[in-house]
């Protein structure tokens, strides 16, 4: 007689009375934990960083475990005796569905944003174990017969009330809508917030404001004067002919916070071919819920809030050209092809991953090939031959990465033969504490859902080119940079592909929800922890934490610069502090103070100066006479050939 199969033997009553009440004991504790930590709130802060805490304070936090998993044990020994024939297997099945209660103690010190302050590893630690941990449970939740085979009559009723509410068809899309208008309406705010308060810059806003201002008004293809003064050109760095796109609504209000605007709702509305990609698969509550992932995803906020840039734009015209190949859409789909190579020129090494994508998945391979051949085309004619020749022969942004490159070697193709031939040095590089940050604050609001299947691995491949592969350049492993939207435009096609197979029959039951449910209470608590939305304490854009709000002293700089700014005409050529440049770059040429003067007519100057500006500020006023106009608070106007009966006291002002 063959054995019996393992899986199909009977487990005897007393391993499923030790199961039972044994998880019952963790469940328990757990919660007994969360109710402790939950009133010790504003002592937490010293016991997570140094463990300090007084012995009393310790001992009722075992008491509390202790008692929530006595009470959990106690009251599943009540159900098994006053069910002499079935009250085991209640209680078997009670403990199994409620199994994501294990990790309840966790949550309080989770979503407690002031106790990770300076611990972000050990924070992103715990939030993916967190993470992996809750897959797991709800997975054995999910798989588990109810409790109860039928529900009291009134508690049955509201449940299908309330599912025929949320199965309405309408609502998911609205939802998605509304959760794309309120984002790109609370980024747009913040965003114009913060340039009133003057947070931006010439090295972003202001190079790409005059960019555009300049495309709309008939200057030379991308010249932008904030980069390198009056013949600058951003050809050999950038190549945004989407520029003269967003020119068209820009010249409508020609100022950089239309370019904000236009930022935060593009990225917004991102969530809308997310959307129909994901319902395509998964249908539309699962698709709601990703699109609304995305929209909380704190990398994504981090990008949106560090002046103006091209590439968060990357996810919206990849999504969109994804889901019209997939939907056949060929025409529409060249059209969406062409926008996004017009975008930006690393757009078709993107693309490039997109045509994988389609070809290894199988679901157009053909159509696949085609888009990645176009991407590769346009990356080796524009970025590896055309951009080089503006720059005499150089590589942009090389730099980045010139710790992988070997004596001798020079631009990406050296990079790239450290990496194939070099795997140990590599890796090395790769090994540091600040990238391994990096990468857990990308991974672990999705649960670590795009490392679950093959192809996920492939999604990963532009993060891991264009940003860890980076040596001493801070910026492109940082989430306040808008270098995560290479990250971005893949992960989220390869959580809807993962949610997607574990839904297939041939898997276990209840395995796409529990990825689901992991992925949505990831992001909250990394939201939570990192983003924007949730909380304003912890959240970074650019080089230093983000400021909200606005104080008195703001409004009464922001009048005295612009009291300044109404004395110089609209076409002079303006030399300006760095945080001043953006909002006179709407003009041929503004420069910035920390590159040169060049021909400048007027000079505009935050006193006293940053330590790369000072030099150039007190050449200005003593050697290339420019006189002092109007002081006005914290701020310097100075025309060239001006009177410089004013100069002393502003160069008396400036530190040296």
């Amino acid at each position: 007689m063959p054995a019996q199969d393992e899986a199909d033997r009977p487990v005897p009553r007393l391993t499923v009375a030790c199961r039972s009440f044994g998880m019952l004991g963790l469940q328990g504790m757990s919660l007994g934990l969360a109710g402790w930590t939950l009133r010790m709130a504003d002592r937490l802060g010293p016991y997570v960083a140094g463990n300090t805490l007084n012995p009393v304070a310790r001992k009722f936090a075992l008491a509390n475990m202790a008692a929530g998993a006595l009470l959990m044990v106690a009251a599943g020994g009540a159900v098994a005796v006053r069910n002499r024939t079935n009250g085991l297997d209640l209680v078997h099945r009670a403990s199994r569905r409620c199994a994501p209660l294990v990790l309840a103690g966790l949550l309080p010190l989770l979503l407690n944003w002031s106790l990770w302050v300076g611990s972000e590893l050990s924070f992103l630690v715990m939030a993916s174990l967190f993470g992996l941990g809750l897959a797991a449970l709800m997975r054995v939740a999910l798989s588990t017969p109810p409790v109860f085979a039928t529900l009291p009559p009134a508690v049955a009723r509201a449940r299908d009330a309330i599912l025929a509410e949320a199965r309405r068809p309408w609502l998911p899309p609205t939802v998605v809508i509304l959760g794309a208008l309120g984002y790109a309406l609370f980024f747009s705010i913040h965003t114009i917030a913060n340039h009133y308060t003057l947070g931006t810059a010439a090295f972003d806003l202001g190079i790409e404001n005059n960019l555009v201002w300049n495309a709309m008004h008939g200057g030379p293809l991308f010249k932008t004067s904030p980069l390198g003064g009056p013949l600058s050109t951003h050809l050999g760095y950038h190549q945004t002919y989407f520029a003269y796109l967003i020119g068209l609504p820009y010249l409508l209000a020609p100022v950089p916070q239309t370019l904000l605007v236009i930022q935060a709702t593009l990225m917004g509305a991102a969530a809308l071919p997310l959307y129909l990609l994901a319902k395509r698969r998964l249908g539309p509550g699962a698709a709601c819920g990703i699109a609304l992932a995305y929209l909380m995803y704190p990398p994504l906020h981090g990008s949106n809030l560090y002046d103006f840039h091209y590439l968060p734009f990357a996810p919206f015209f990849l999504w969109l050209t994804l889901y019209l190949l997939e939907q056949r859409r060929d025409r529409w789909a060249v059209v969406a092809v062409v926008l996004t190579l017009s975008v930006r020129e690393d757009m078709s090494a993107l693309l490039i991953i997109l045509g994988g994508y389609l070809v290894l998945t199988g679901e157009r391979p053909k159509a696949g090939l085609v888009v990645a051949a176009v991407g590769a085309l346009y990356f080796a004619v524009v970025k590896m031959t055309l951009m080089p020749h503006f720059l005499g022969g150089q590589s942009s942004y090389i730099h980045q990465y010139k710790g992988l490159l070997a004596e001798g070697d020079a631009g990406y193709g050296g990079v790239l033969k450290t990496v194939f031939a070099n795997p140990a040095f590599t890796l090395g590089s790769l090994l540091e504490r600040d990238k391994i940050v990096y990468l857990l604050q990308i991974m672990a609001p999705l649960a670590f859902l795009p490392w679950r299947f093959p192809v996920g691995m492939l999604c990963c491949l532009p993060g891991f080119f264009f940003t860890l592969l980076s040596t001493q350049y801070p910026p492109l492993i940082q989430i306040s940079f808008q270098y995560t939207a290479y990250w971005t435009s893949f992960l989220f096609i390869a959580v809807v592909a993962a949610v997607q197979r574990a839904d297939a029959p041939s898997r276990a039951r209840g395995r796409g929800r529990a990825w689901m449910t992991a992925l949505v209470t990831c992001t909250l608590i990394t939201s939570n922890q990192y983003g924007a939305i949730l909380q304003q304490h912890t959240v970074r854009g650019g080089f230093g934490a983000y400021r909200f709000g606005h104080e008195e002293a703001d409004h009464q700089r922001h009048r005295d610069l612009y009291a300044l700014v109404a004395q110089v005409p609209p076409r002079a050529k303006i030399v300006a502090s760095e945080s001043l440049v953006a909002h006179v770059s709407s003009r041929p040429d503004a420069y910035t103070l920390r590159i040169g003067v060049f021909d400048a007519e007027y000079l505009l100057a935050w006193i006293p100066p940053r330590g790369d500006e000072t030099g150039n500020v007190v050449e200005a006023l003593t050697n290339q006479r420019f006189g002092v106009v109007e002081r006005r608070g914290d701020f310097v106007l100075a025309r060239r050939g001006h009177p410089d009966g004013g100069n002393a006291a502003v160069l008396a002002a400036i530190p040296r």
